[in-house]
């Protein structure tokens, strides 16, 4: 089969793809979730992976975890995507990224389904749901560091 498109029709086409991939995202609302495959943080929006990052920064952030996909984790005893930190994008820098920030060491959130039905303070335990302002660095241990 073959389709047959007229030369205004690919050149919208194009500019939208263009378009798309070249829109850095800044201030958008996404969702991120550690890629177990690629090592490495997806940030998705609308559904769609728009971007692979290293260093992450969000505002006005929700720690957000599907309990449905922690209980087939639980069941299966397999990883799969359920848990993400929502916010509105102000900062990212895509993979490989170079110049990563330090790590701090306090404020550390963490999350472990086999542990927790909740993001957590790495240091109390308690349950975290939301921050004002959230750094995400891919290190060893897939650590977020918020800042309030």
């Amino acid at each position: 089969m073959k389709i047959i498109i007229k030369e205004n029709q690919y050149t919208k086409l194009l500019e939208t793809i263009t378009n798309d991939e070249e829109k850095n995202h800044i201030g958008d609302k996404v969702m991120v979730y550690y890629n177990l495959h690629k090592h490495t943080f997806s940030v998705s929006r609308n559904g769609r992976v728009i971007t692979h990052a290293d260093y992450v920064k969000l505002v006005d952030v929700e720690f957000r975890v599907r309990q449905g996909g922690r209980d087939k984790v639980l069941q299966d005893k397999r990883k799969n995507v359920h848990s993400f930190v929502i916010g509105t994008l102000e900062d990212y820098c895509k993979f490989p990224c170079e110049n990563l920030p330090n790590e701090s060491n306090s404020n550390i959130v963490t999350y472990n389904p086999y542990k927790h039905n909740s993001f957590v303070m790495k240091d109390t335990e308690e349950p975290i749901y939301r921050a004002g302002e959230v750094e995400m660095i891919n290190s060893r241990n897939k650590i977020f560091i918020t800042k309030q």
